[in-house]
């Protein structure tokens, strides 16, 4: 009976096998035998639920489809990054004249890499929109054209679309030197390369996706706020999060895309149509350096429109890079609240050091004055300039202890302010908590009181009393701010602080 029975699970799929157990159900007539072969079938026919499966009928997120289809898109921009990043490795030794005789297979390379980079550019925006839907941040229904994915989509393949060719190598752009009329050329192929730099900054965006705070978690924080998790946010994270490594990447960056960008702008000075000439990369790295710190000795300068056009994008980026320099260092410096504490208690100490030392010179001249008016017998002290230099003295000492008592008063009188402010408003919502839960009470009251007895209406009254006598025990500061309440009209504020006053 038990080989029977597996026989049965095994071919429950197969038409001969039901046909066999319809004959032997109709031979042998064996109740049991149904029953036997009757449970088997309904597991084997039970479907298996998968994960994608479940969710199709889930109207809500599923965190596990979205960390699935999350990670799947952060696959395809690893992939994206290495062969950007491989690309322009291939543009750099193509640059060099080490490798002039394999230009041609570097240029091959190149293209491919180009191609697959595009195909992945497009397939990682998909995965990007697959996951956007399931994270229930776009409808399921929109495609890419009808999501804000289809600009960057744009921008990131037109700076994926310039690249040098096998095809191109031998084609020229000629033009005349400034100032000098010269005819020169540029190829085609590095003109190309010029604008192929600018996928440094995609390796950036992509090397942004693969910090810590990057993850489906943080997606789900952002759509709970309204915010677009996207590269604006990404690197408002990293400034916060890492702000000198975020810095010293894009500097490092743009130190390596303005110089080569320069020295392919300023090749075509160093040539002429039968030979070419060596050229300095360490020029073209001087000129990007002081350009991007807005320094600008002038030694050296670029000459060629193209030359020009790199340091003036190089000029923008300095600027913006040494303004958020200036402002991570400022916010850096700005000391936390247990280090101003330890600020404002030095500064105490120190006015309290010069107090006792005005203190104890203003001592000092009160005995001096006295000796010499007991030594000297002195009756007259109005007309002893000695006596009035004395007196003198003695008067300056005190308004400058006047004023030191003053400054001592004044060290934290902002941070008292602010904790003031922060304090009256604390005690104002209190209030109105108080206020609203008394509403409750005496509404619960009311409906309590029209259903009881009179004898139980008098034990509330009696608790009611109780209660509201344990509410008046109140301590000094109670006290004093009950003061202020009465000062101010019944529905305003406690206290206000404005800093226009």
């Amino acid at each position: 009976m038990k080989s029977s029975n597996y026989e049965t699970i095994e071919l429950q799929g197969n038409p001969a096998s039901r046909a066999n157990e319809d004959d032997a159900f109709q031979q042998h007539g064996r109740l049991s035998y149904l029953f036997q072969t009757s449970q088997p079938l309904k597991i084997s026919q039970r479907k298996k639920s998968t994960i994608i499966g479940s969710s199709k009928k889930n109207a809500f997120e599923d965190s596990r489809i979205t960390r699935l289809y999350f990670e799947r898109y952060r696959v395809l921009e690893l992939g994206r990054m290495w062969t950007i990043c491989a690309s322009i490795i291939l543009m750099v030794l193509e640059l060099t004249e080490t490798y002039q005789e394999e230009i041609k297979t570097l240029l091959y390379l190149i293209l491919i890499l180009t191609i697959v980079s595009i195909i992945m550019t497009l397939m990682a925006y998909l995965a990007e929109l697959e996951f956007r839907k399931r994270s229930l941040t776009v409808p399921k229904a929109s495609n890419i054209f009808q999501t804000n994915l289809i600009f960057l989509l744009l921008i990131e393949t037109t700076m994926l679309l310039p690249c040098p060719t096998p095809y191109t190598i031998e084609y020229k752009v000629s033009f005349s030197q400034r100032y000098s009329d010269q005819p020169r050329f540029y190829f085609v192929n590095e003109i190309l390369t010029f604008v192929m730099l600018f996928r440094s900054l995609l390796i950036l965006n992509i090397a942004f996706k693969f910090q810590s705070f990057y993850s489906n978690r943080v997606n789900r924080l952002c759509g709970i706020y309204s915010v677009e998790f996207g590269p604006h946010f990404i690197f408002k994270v990293a400034i916060r999060q890492n702000p000198y490594s975020t810095l010293c990447g894009l500097f490092c960056m743009g130190i390596f895309l303005f110089s080569y960008q320069l020295e392919i702008s300023e090749r075509s000075l160093l040539r002429t149509t039968t030979e070419i000439d060596q050229y300095n990369l360490k020029n073209s790295l001087w000129v990007c350096m002081i350009t991007i710190f807005t320094v600008g000795y002038g030694d050296l300068y670029p000459t060629t429109e193209l030359g020009r056009l790199s340091m003036t994008l190089g000029l923008f980026y300095g600027v913006a890079l040494t303004s958020l320099f200036t402002a991570i260092l400022y916010a850096d410096l700005q000391p936390f609240v247990s280090e101003l504490r330890s600020i404002t208690l030095l500064d105490k100490a120190s006015i309290k050091i010069e107090i006792r030392q005005v203190a104890e010179k203003i001592l000092l001249n009160f005995y001096k004055l006295n000796s010499y008016l007991h030594r000297y017998q002195i009756k007259n002290s109005v007309n002893d300039p000695a006596t009035l230099n004395r007196i003198n003295q003695i008067q300056a000492f005190l308004q400058e202890g006047q004023q030191l008592k003053r400054n001592y008063r004044s060290i934290d009188t902002e941070d008292f302010i602010a904790m003031a402010d922060r304090y009256f408003k604390d005690m104002n919502h209190r209030i109105k908590e108080f206020r609203d839960m008394l509403q409750q009470m005496k509404c619960q009251q009311y409906s309590i009181i029209e259903r009881d007895t009179p004898k139980m209406r008098s034990t509330q009254k009696q608790c009611h009393t109780i209660t509201a006598a344990s509410y008046d025990v109140k301590s000094k500061d109670d006290q004093y701010f009950e003061q202020l309440i009465d000062s101010q009209c019944e529905h305003s504020e406690l206290m206000q602080f404005n800093d226009d006053e």
